[in-house]
C-alpha cells in the first residue's frame, strides 16, 4: 500500500491536465493488449470477457484475491513487466483523476469558483441576506412552473448555503463585470435584487441591467420610494418593489382582513395567486369585461387589471368597456399559470 500512495500522489499531480476520455481510452488499450498476450500463452482467465474483466480490475488494483493467476511461465512474466505495472498505474491515475474531479466540483459547488454563463432561462439571485433571502428562494421553489435552475451571486465570504437546490458564486463586487458574466446574468430570465441599503440596491441594478438581454425581468427591492421612481426613470422596464408594511398595517386596521388578502395573493405554495401575461391574437373590439366573465366560467380565473404600459395609473379594475388590444399585459389571479392563447380563445 506505501508504493500505491506513493504513486497516487505523483500521478495526481500529472494527471490534473490529462482528460478522461484520454485516460479511459489508455486503460482500454492496456486491457486488451494484456488480454491478446495472455491469450497467446493460453491462459485461463482470458476465456471470457466477465472472467477477464474481473482478473484485471483485481490485478490492476493491487486486491489481488489469489483464485485466478497466471499459470505459465510466459503469462507471469506478461503479468510482471507489463499487466500490473502498467494497471497500477492506470488505476492510479484514474483515483487521482476522480480526486481532482470532485475537488472541483465542491469548490465550484460551495466555494462559488462555478461558471454558468452557459445557463439559459433560469433565475439569478443577487445578494445574500440571511432568513430573507431563504425566503425569496422559498418562494422561487415554491412555484412549480418556473425552471428549477436558481442562481445565487454573493460577494459575502459564505459557502453555498443551500447546495442542493442552488447554483452558487462568489466575488469581491458586483460591479466586477465577470461576476456577473459567471451568474449567466446575460441570459437570464429573471434577475432579484436585495439589499438592506438602496443605494448598494441602485448600483447592483446599474451593473446587472447593463448586461441583461432585452427580454430579463429585473426586480428591485427598495426600502425608499424615491430611489425607486429614480429606478424605474433611469432603467426602463425595470421593476421595484417597496415596503409596504406600514401601509398594510393601517389599512388593516380600517378595512379588517387586507393583510389577508394580500398574503394570500403572494402565496405560490396554496390556493390561487397572481400571474400576468402578454395578450396575442385579441379580435378587435374585445373588451374586458367580456374577457373577465368568460375568464371566469372557463377557467376559474379573476382579472385583476391590464395595462398597456403607458396606462399603469389605470391598471387595476378598469372599466369594463376597455378595449384590449396584442400587446396588451393582463394581470389575473388563477389556481394554475395561463397563456395568452388561453385567454384569445375565449373572445374568438
Amino acid at each position: 500500500m506505501p508504493v500505491l500512495q506513493q504513486l497516487l500522489k505523483v500521478l495526481k499531480a500529472s494527471t490534473i491536465n490529462v482528460s478522461w476520455t484520454f485516460l479511459l481510452l489508455l486503460a482500454l488499450v492496456h486491457m486488451t493488449t494484456s488480454w491478446l498476450l495472455m491469450g497467446l500463452t493460453g491462459e485461463e482467465v482470458t476465456g471470457s470477457l466477465a472472467l477477464w474483466l474481473y482478473f484485471y480490475v483485481v490485478t490492476a488494483s493491487t486486491v489481488g484475491y489469489g483464485d485466478f493467476s497466471p499459470s505459465s511461465t510466459a503469462g507471469q512474466l506478461i503479468a510482471v513487466f507489463y499487466l500490473i505495472p502498467g494497471g497500477i498505474s492506470l488505476f492510479a491515475a484514474l483515483i487521482g483523476k476522480a480526486t481532482i474531479t470532485v475537488g472541483n466540483f465542491w469548490r465550484q459547488q460551495m466555494q462559488g469558483k462555478g461558471d454558468y454563463s452557459d445557463l439559459a432561462g433560469h433565475t439569478v439571485v443577487l445578494g445574500w441576506h440571511g432568513e430573507t433571502t431563504e425566503k425569496i428562494i422559498d418562494i422561487l421553489k415554491a412555484d412549480r412552473q418556473l425552471p428549477d435552475e436558481i442562481v445565487l451571486c454573493v460577494t459575502k465570504d459564505i459557502n453555498n448555503p443551500r447546495p442542493g437546490d442552488l447554483k452558487f458564486v462568489k466575488g469581491d463586487s458586483f460591479a466586477n463585470v465577470e461576476l456577473l458574466k459567471r451568474a449567466g446574468v446575460e441570459n437570464a430570465s429573471r434577475i432579484i435584487i436585495y439589499d438592506g441599503s438602496d443605494e448598494r440596491v441602485a448600483t447592483v441594478a446599474l451593473s446587472a441591467y447593463s448586461l441583461k438581454s432585452p427580454s430579463c425581468h429585473i426586480v428591485a427591492h427598495c426600502e425608499n420610494p424615491n430611489t425607486a421612481a429614480m429606478l424605474r426613470r433611469t432603467l426602463p422596464g425595470i421593476e421595484c418593489t417597496e415596503a409596504m408594511a406600514l401601509e398594510m398595517l393601517v389599512r388593516s386596521a380600517t378595512d379588517a382582513g387586507i393583510s389577508r388578502v394580500v398574503n394570500e395573493l403572494l402565496a405560490v405554495n396554496h390556493g390561487a395567486t397572481q400571474y400576468q401575461t402578454k395578450l396575442h391574437d385579441i379580435p378587435k373590439g374585445s373588451t374586458f369585461g367580456q374577457l373577465f366573465s368568460q375568464a371566469k366560467e372557463a377557467h376559474n380565473a379573476t382579472l385583476l387589471g391590464v395595462t398597456s404600459g403607458s396606462d399603469e395609473a389605470n391598471m387595476l379594475n378598469p372599466p369594463s368597456t376597455r378595449e384590449l388590444s396584442d400587446g396588451d399585459v393582463l394581470y389575473y389571479m388563477a389556481y394554475e399559470r395561463l397563456t395568452s392563447a388561453h385567454f384569445s380563445s375565449l373572445l374568438a
